[in-house]
């Protein structure tokens, strides 16, 4: 009987196709298992301004009403692994970076984030506003937004980048911020010292803020949820809001109501179904 011998080239083209199958093989059993679910970011993520906080005073994660939670219900609980909430009021983007990441595996094939605001120093503008004068209202934006164009976008992508090392399976939506005051002229309630010319400078802000998390999360391949639309007609000044106005309980003032975080989960589940 004569011996059929097989090109060398042949053998090594079906080894090829044999790898390369296998490796799809395990590529796909890896995305059937990254079923976890971590949530990420800073108080609008936590939810505060949703009430029920439990016994969480440091990170003052709301315990269902946070968008994170609504969204999660939205699409059933049981279609998720594992859920964690790593977010925490206050937090900055190395926050993120540096503590919250510690959340992330292989495992994890969802992430929401919502970042930035802090980084960008919006809390102090905010508190000029209501404070100062309309000179001084826009300055501080100004500055605030010198802040945004110059040094988050490299943070930006740094944490950008950590997320897809830490979670390589993971489909990751990243969400803006609503304008916080009714537009300048808009009909509704009057509004402590946030007259038109520092609603202006805060709603400018707050573009300016979205149009750069929205093109540095396009540049990393993940989705950026805009909420602009979803709050609007219901910012802060208006006759139904959907952001507090000063409260007593001040860390909530200018944060979403139960409703603004049910818009967010909204606004969420519009883009991932």
């Amino acid at each position: 009987m004569k011996r059929r011998w097989i090109p060398v080239a042949t053998t090594v083209a079906v080894l090829a196709a044999l790898t390369a199958c296998s490796g799809a093989e395990e590529a796909a059993t890896k995305a059937v298992e990254a079923r976890d679910f971590v949530a990420l970011g800073d108080s609008y993520a936590a939810g505060l301004g949703a009430g029920n906080y439990g016994e969480s005073t440091t990170c003052v994660q709301s315990k269902d009403g946070g968008y994170p939670h609504l969204w999660a219900t939205l699409r059933t609980v049981a279609s998720f692994g594992t859920i964690t909430d790593a977010t925490c009021a206050g937090a900055k983007i190395n926050d993120v970076r540096f503590e919250q990441l510690r959340a992330l595996n292989e495992k994890t094939g969802w992430v929401t984030l919502t970042v930035g605001g802090n980084d960008a120093g919006w809390t102090k503008s905010l508190q000029t506003c209501l404070l100062g004068t309309d000179a001084t209202c826009k300055t501080s934006v100004d500055t605030a937004v010198t802040t945004v164009e110059s040094a988050l976008p490299a943070e930006l992508d740094a944490l950008y980048q950590m997320i897809k090392e830490a979670a390589p399976n993971a489909k990751v939506f990243v969400t803006g911020y609503p304008h916080l005051v009714a537009a300048p002229g808009a009909a509704g309630v009057s509004c402590d010292a946030l007259g038109d010319a520092r609603r202006k400078a805060l709603n400018d802000g707050a573009d300016s803020l979205d149009e750069l998390i929205e093109g540095r999360v396009k540049a990393a391949g993940f989705t950026f949820v805009d909420v602009r639309k979803a709050f609007e007609g219901h910012e802060a000044c208006t006759k139904e809001p959907w952001i507090h106005g000063l409260r007593d309980n001040l860390s909530e003032s200018y944060h979403p109501t139960p409703e603004g975080h049910k818009a967010y989960a909204a606004a969420l589940f519009a883009v991932t179904g």
